[in-house]
């Protein structure tokens, strides 16, 4: 993105924010935040600088040098460090099979955890199919894998999802995403994609102006999924 585009972003993204009805709601998604930090005993930030050293930056595939996060909020919950905001940014997106491009606005609700496991494990990624098309270059590294190599898995988790990762590591990837915990992410995680990356649960839905009950059942998703690698990864280890 040029300097010139950077700036039309900018102010756009200013003229946005002075609309009543963009205040009447960034006011709601402000109070839901504070109020589940509240409840699950977090420290709520607000506004997160990326170019301040105060805070560690949540990666992951939506980290860009235009991304803004808000509504941070960082703690423990039931052992594990784990960390919530709200990110925000203009993507280009690539329209069907032509070299057109598109702006496209994205509001990512994302929660992540930190691993207790000192293993490293390999990169994974576990996108909706039907986002693929706008996210994929943010993963493109990582190669589209095909599970059941050790195990069947449930149809419905492979109609839903892309899986990426390393090829070298596939049957590793299985060991982590078993088929059962794929079961439970099909039934229970809507419209939310999945990445780990240096030992990091991250957990993405788009959702401009989540709800208390929505952030409260996507960090829900994201501590089991956590217990669940951390777990498989002790039963699988050498003893």
């Amino acid at each position: 993105m040029g300097v010139s585009s950077r700036t039309k972003l900018k102010a756009s993204r200013a003229l946005r924010r002075l609309t009543p009805r963009h205040i009447a709601k960034t006011r709601a998604t402000r109070q839901a935040m504070r109020r589940f930090a509240d409840r699950a005993g977090l420290v709520y930030f607000g506004y997160a600088n990326q170019h301040d050293d105060d805070h560690r930056l949540v990666r992951g595939h939506t980290v860009s040098h235009t991304h803004i996060d808000d509504y941070l909020c960082i703690g423990t919950i039931r052992g594990y460090d784990t960390t919530v905001l709200q990110r925000r940014d203009t993507i280009r997106v690539r329209q069907g099979q032509s070299h057109k491009y598109k702006d496209q606005r994205c509001h990512w609700l994302i929660a992540t955890v930190d691993l207790h496991t000192e293993r490293p494990l390999p990169h994974i990624y576990i996108g909706m199919k039907r986002t693929d098309p706008i996210y994929q270059a943010s993963y493109s590294a990582l190669q589209p894998l095909i599970l059941g190599a050790t195990a069947r898995y449930l149809q419905a988790f492979l109609n839903k999802y892309n899986i990426y990762g390393a090829a070298t590591r596939a049957i590793e990837i299985e060991s982590i995403i078993s088929p059962q915990a794929a079961e439970v992410i099909v039934s229970h995680f809507d419209k939310i994609n999945i990445e780990i990356e240096r030992n990091t649960v991250y957990l993405y839905t788009e959702n401009e102006r989540p709800t208390e009950a929505q952030i409260e059942k996507l960090v829900s998703n994201a501590l089991w999924l956590a217990e669940v690698i951390d777990t498989a990864v002790q039963q699988n280890s050498p003893r």
